[in-house]
């Protein structure tokens, strides 16, 4: 995966439209099934929260496939280039511990991985306008490229590669 540059407002504006919409969707059709079943399979006496519930859990798993298959088309650009992002540095930060042991060893690859993961986690927090957060990880990244320079080794995210990742397994 390479970092690139996107648009944060264009970002936020598709990430609230999808929320506000998927969530439309759900709450029409969970709400219209728990309905439909209740008219068709309620009890007379009001107790017809497992036929609600069936409803609303079947209204989920139409919406989740309706979503994986709309999630695929070109709008949904910047918006899975988000979650890919999220989903690689929370990759590393499981196991952030290690990798930095290994660049404390020398370790070439580890400066790398940790490169992408700083740059990932500040484009992240930009994108979702955490001010704080963000400086608090630029912070980071500052010691952290300083303590690549003393080891003389090359903190460059645009190497960076999923592959390198398997080494931590």
């Amino acid at each position: 995966m390479e970092l690139r540059e996107i648009d944060k407002v264009v970002y936020k504006q598709k990430q609230r439209k999808v929320g506000i919409v998927f969530s439309l969707i759900f709450a029409v059709i969970g709400l219209g099934l728990s309905a439909v079943l209740r008219h068709y399979y309620g009890n007379a006496e009001g107790e017809n929260m497992m036929v609600n519930l069936t409803g609303v859990l079947i209204g989920l798993i139409i919406s989740i496939i309706i979503f994986t298959q709309v999630a695929k088309k070109p709008y949904f650009d910047e918006l899975r280039y988000g979650w890919n992002l999220k989903k690689q540095a929370l990759k590393i930060q499981n196991h952030r511990h290690r990798w930095e042991e290994r660049l404390r060893d020398g370790d070439s690859t580890a400066a790398i991985v940790l490169a992408f993961y700083h740059k990932a986690t500040l484009q992240l927090q930009s994108l979702d306008g955490n001010e704080f957060g963000y400086s608090d990880s630029k912070e980071r990244e500052n010691k952290f490229l300083v303590e690549c320079e003393t080891l003389s080794l090359d903190a460059d995210a645009s190497k960076y590669s999923i592959d390198m990742l398997l080494d931590m397994k």
